[in-house]
């Protein structure tokens, strides 16, 4: 049995963008009323979104980079639930490795700058119904120009709706302030957009964030399942973990899943959605499905 709770799939709008410098369209706002998230009028025309491309000095020094994408696998029913969106560097360098080469004056910028390009790729090539999940570190969220305000003004001009969209917050820095991050988001989730805690059990995402930002989807980092399948030190607490986010109503997703043992013992837990190189690996220039001989033994 599934202990996690259920979820329904939206119809999205594949990046053919590879490796090529930072040259952002600049599309124009919508008319939409932000002024409930800030409390001041709406950004002008030539604020926010512009001021992302506007500039070659703004973005000089930043590393070039494309946007991967790696799914996540729904193993009950075959299909995917989302796809995460990752930048890679020239040579395939991780996310990790890409930011160690932002100025840190700069970072807020270049996670929006990473974040609108997903998003141009996704109106490009279609999700097939999956979502799409946006990484965000948490004080970058209340960013007023280059926080996710901006994200959603650029995935409404690109004519995506909120219900598509996954906030994935990070846990490459601590939040200092959770309640103000899940009050200013509110709005959005009202519209459907789901919030996931990323690498849930490492870092700075714990026990302590979930009850404050009370997330729609926990991420279970690799370090919490990646000997699962042999110790029973670990079935004992993910099983009780996933118990405690059915009964919160939270979506569990178990990352870094690299082998069918490892699969095999989540759904026992009841655990069906699954990220891993044993079902892909994050891929540039199109969405990749998970492996379906992979998917046709777990079913």
């Amino acid at each position: 049995m599934c202990l996690t709770r259920s979820y329904q799939r939206e119809t999205v709008v594949p990046d053919k963008a590879g490796f090529r410098h930072l040259s952002l369209r600049v599309p124009t706002h919508l008319n939409t009323d932000l002024s409930s998230v800030f409390g001041q009028r709406p950004l002008r025309p030539d604020t926010g979104i512009r001021r992302v491309g506007v500039s070659s000095e703004i973005i000089k020094g930043l590393p070039r980079f494309a946007m991967a994408f790696q799914p996540i696998a729904d193993t009950m029913t075959g299909t995917v639930f989302a796809q995460e969106a990752l930048a890679r560097g020239r040579d395939g360098e991780g996310a990790a490795s890409v930011f160690d080469k932002v100025p840190l004056s700069k970072r807020h910028l270049f996670e929006s700058i990473c974040r609108q390009r997903a998003l141009e790729a996704v109106r490009e090539m279609g999700t097939n119904g999956a979502r799409i999940s946006l990484n965000v570190s948490p004080e970058a969220v209340l960013d007023q120009e280059f926080g996710i305000c901006e994200t959603i003004r650029a995935a409404r001009t690109l004519g995506l709706h909120e219900r598509q969209l996954i906030l994935e917050l990070t846990e490459k820095q601590k939040a200092s302030d959770v309640r103000a991050i899940r009050d200013l988001i509110i709005p959005f989730r009202k519209r459907g957009m789901m919030v996931a805690l990323d690498d849930f059990g490492a870092g700075y995402n714990g026990i302590q964030t979930l009850l404050d930002l009370k997330p729609d989807v926990v991420k279970f980092d690799m370090g919490l399942i990646n000997r699962i399948d042999t110790c029973e030190m670990q079935q004992t607490l993910i099983s009780s973990l996933a118990e405690a986010c059915s009964r919160l109503d939270i979506i569990v997703v178990a990352e870094g899943v690299e082998t069918l043992p490892q699969a095999r013992m989540l759904q026992s837990i009841g655990i069906a959605l699954m990220q891993g190189y044993l079902f892909a690996r994050p891929m540039v220039g199109l969405l990749p499905t998970p492996a379906p001989d992979i998917m046709a033994r777990l079913m």
